[in-house]
């Protein structure tokens, strides 16, 4: 690398230093001491001004308490002292009067208490007396058990608003017995007074809570004065208590269950009348809930809180003479003392403007110090990026052979990936029918590998092709999921783990879409297309290069020094049908040969693929024998065999084992491969071919008298053209696995899974795609 193409990014100079803290520490430090002045001033105001409210509303809603048990508890009163004066008026009353002492006080009360809904009285004879409101509730209704003809039965008795008596009736009794109610039971096993769970009353259909309470006549007979309480009264009392503008009151029994309060006829129709299923509903009660849920652990007292958002202030307080019931107390924060949460509000509002008009000031300070800062640093970058692709260029324009078209093209692929920061760079050139593309080169940059020789196919990567024909930069972030990509993903980037595609045109010399000779492809580059005027110079120059290879170089014009670059082997043998067995410096023997390379090529009838003249096709296979021989001249094949539409190649014939054998054959197979596709395509002919190659033992000797022809037979033969016959593609090298662990080091290769033959059981079987 140039020494002037190193550059530091953690350099930092002094001046540098000392202009970022004055552009920015300086003006952003004494502008966050203000607001911090301010905001602390803010904070402490607001929560000054909370806690006075808190405090204030906690007094206000501790006497609305009072105000509230006081009420409710003179409510029930009506049951609890009226019980009271009912167990001393008719305990003391003459045995001859109760019937009529009862009566009387209960009418007095239910015309005087209107939430009192009826009032009864069982003895321990069975008896039982009742009086209650009529049911169109302008009379009263006067009841008690009576035996007609052995028979229980009810008789009733009806009176209108000014005591006259309208009508009597009698119906059955059904059995009743008060002694075993609840009412009766509870109140003379407690001695004393007793709260029954709420109940349907029959005549009204509303619910009622039942006070009972124990007495013993002059005539020492166990009675139970009951009192019916209407809850919906009830209920309807609470409703119109001003506890604030949103505040609201609900009473609980001991079990949890709904005795009364806000909301009560929604409860009533959600439980269905049932009792037992008058709870709190989560979701449409969460404040009573939560209230009741914190009573339950903290017991009575204020209880503030936060429900959806909201601050709540909940009280929870347990009713005097009641069965343990308690009486919840909900208000928003606000009801209290919204005056003075808005001022504080608006206070802290105001200094959250200050506070943003003062970081907007310091953030603009800060910014356009920071602007002419990254302005300055990007055309530092941008002097850099030119230095960089400069030099780039100048390395490319000092390389040797660099446009010779049998040079390789390694600097072109690694200046790419150099300046693109690329993981990957390839070169691909079109052949002219447009069928495939051949790889010139790729360059890893993480692994700084070169590889190439490998072709695409247009018919398994049609939508790859068109890409290319389009003639246009293309980036593709992700190339697994774009469905124009996504073979060229699974063929080519997979191995080398990368995501990101960017495909660049190398354009003909023409420059339009329609000459389109060849792509660039840099695989995850962070900002390709920033590059692109480097990216345009490079596909020029492998357009100029590509175009040089338009007319393969004739047979007789290769060089004779790659021949002598090789071992010095035997030349190679050539005949039509068979190989003829010559002298060949002692090479040829009887017996089996250790380790032979064998190579077989097997093309598809071209007159039968194309319906041509045979005749016109002889220059071609002409051309491509020519070819071959070459070929195996080069790398010092010792036999080449043409037998029908097969060519046979055979290496390392020879009684010692041949180590570079394979070598030769592998290199042969690339570049014959290469040839072929070459010829075929430039005659218009689809090049349908493939090899197959194998490595191993085999048996061989001379035949015959006169002449004598050597003949090779054995496994190495068979797996070979086996190899050809089940090549997946045209040009494909299929090789056994043989070949695959002789050459893995210096080639790369594809897994096409397991294979059976006859002769030899089942083994594995690669493709060989290029050199490392």
């Amino acid at each position: 690398m140039v020494a002037n193409e190193i550059v530091d990014p953690t350099e930092q100079t002094d001046v540098s230093l000392r202009q970022k803290f004055i552009q920015v520490v300086v003006p952003v430090a004494t502008v966050l001491l203000i607001l911090l002045a301010i905001g602390g001033i803010g904070w402490h105001n607001y929560r000054t001004t909370r806690a006075g409210v808190l405090k204030l509303t906690h007094e206000l809603l501790q006497s609305v308490q009072r105000y509230v048990v006081q009420d409710v508890t003179g409510y029930m009163g009506a049951a609890t002292l009226g019980g009271s004066f009912a167990q001393d008026f008719i305990s003391h009353a003459p045995v001859a009067v109760t019937r009529g002492a009862f009566y009387s006080y209960g009418a007095t009360m239910l015309r005087l208490v209107p939430q009192i809904q009826s009032y009864y009285m069982g003895d321990q004879t069975g008896g039982f007396l009742l009086v209650e409101r009529s049911p169109d509730g302008k009379g009263l209704e006067y009841t008690d058990l009576r035996i007609v003809d052995g028979k229980a039965v009810f008789h009733h008795d009806f009176y209108d608003e000014k005591g006259k008596k309208i009508r009597s009736e009698e119906n059955t009794s059904d059995n009743y017995d008060p002694r075993i109610r609840p009412w009766y039971h509870d109140a003379v096993e407690k001695k004393g007074f007793a709260w029954t769970p709420p109940t349907i009353y029959a005549s009204t259909k509303q619910l009622v809570v039942t006070g009972s309470v124990p007495l013993v006549g002059q005539d020492g007979v166990q009675r139970v004065f009951a009192i019916n309480v209407s809850l919906n009264e009830l209920s309807d009392f609470l409703d119109a208590l001003k506890i604030s503008q949103n505040g609201t009151a609900i009473i609980l029994d001991s079990n949890g269950r709904i005795i009364a309060g806000h909301g009560f006829q929604s409860v009533v129709e959600r439980s269905q009348g049932g009792p037992a299923k008058m709870t709190l509903d989560p979701a449409t009660q969460g404040t009573f809930k939560r209230v009741y849920d914190t009573y339950r652990v903290r017991g009575v007292g204020s209880h503030p809180f936060r429900y959806d958002g909201k601050n709540y202030i909940g009280m929870a307080q347990t009713l005097p003479s009641s069965d343990h019931w308690v009486l919840l107390i909900v208000a928003p924060e606000n009801d209290f003392a919204s005056f003075a949460r808005q001022s504080g509000r608006e206070s802290f509002q105001f200094s959250v403007i200050i506070i943003v008009l003062a970081s907007v000031l310091a953030a603009l300070l800060a910014r356009q110090g920071r602007r002419t800062e990254r302005v300055t640093k990007e055309l530092r970058h941008e002097k850099a990026l030119t230095n960089t692709q400069t030099s780039a260029l100048q390395q490319i324009a000092v390389t040797p052979d660099l446009l010779n078209v049998n040079g390789e093209a390694l600097a072109l692929t690694e200046e790419i990936a150099h300046i693109t920061q690329g993981r990957k760079a390839s070169l691909w050139r079109l052949l002219h029918d447009g069928m495939a593309l051949i790889c010139e080169d790729s360059f890893g940059a993480r692994q700084e590998a070169h590889s190439g020789g490998f072709d695409l196919s247009r018919k398994d990567m049609e939508d790859f092709f068109k890409l290319v024909d389009a003639g246009v930069p293309v980036l593709v972030p992700a190339a697994a999921k774009d469905e124009r990509t996504a073979a060229y993903e699974r063929v080519v980037m997979r191995d080398s783990g990368t995501s990101s595609l960017m495909l660049y045109p190398i354009r003909g010399a023409s420059g339009g879409h329609a000459d389109i000779v060849g792509v660039i492809t840099i695989e995850d580059a962070p900002n390709p297309l920033s590059v692109s005027y480097f990216l345009e110079i490079v596909a020029s120059i492998a357009a100029i290069r590509f175009g040089g290879m338009a007319e393969l170089p004739e047979p007789e014009k290769v060089s004779a020094a790659d021949a002598s670059e090789v071992q010095k082997l035997p030349a190679p043998r050539f005949d039509a049908a068979l190989m003829q067995a010559t002298t060949a410096s002692g090479e040829v023997g009887q017996g089996q040969f250790p380790s032979v390379a064998v190579m077989v090529v097997t093309f598809s009838d071209p007159v039968m693929e194309n319906g041509d003249d045979t005749s016109s096709l002889l220059p071609l296979i002409d051309r491509i024998a020519s070819e071959v021989q070459e070929i195996a001249k080069r790398y010092s094949l010792f036999s080449v065999k043409v037998a029908g539409h097969r060519l046979i190649c055979v290496a390392g014939c020879t009684k010692e084992p041949d180590s570079t054998a394979i070598w030769r054959v592998a290199e042969a197979a690339l570049v014959l491969r290469e040839a072929c596709m070459l010829l075929l395509s430039s005659a218009n002919i689809e090049p349908i071919f493939s090899i197959g190659m194998d490595y191993g033992p085999a048996m061989g000797g001379e035949l015959g008298t006169d002449p004598r022809i050597f003949n090779l037979w054995g496994e190495a033969v068979t797996l070979a053209e086996l190899m050809a016959q089940g090549a997946p593609d045209v040009g494909t090298i299929e090789v056994t696995e043989r070949v695959y662990q002789a050459l893995r080091e210096h080639y790369l290769f594809h897994s096409r899974g397991s294979f059976y033959a006859p002769s030899a059981g089942i083994g594995r079987v690669y493709v060989l795609a290029t050199r490392r």
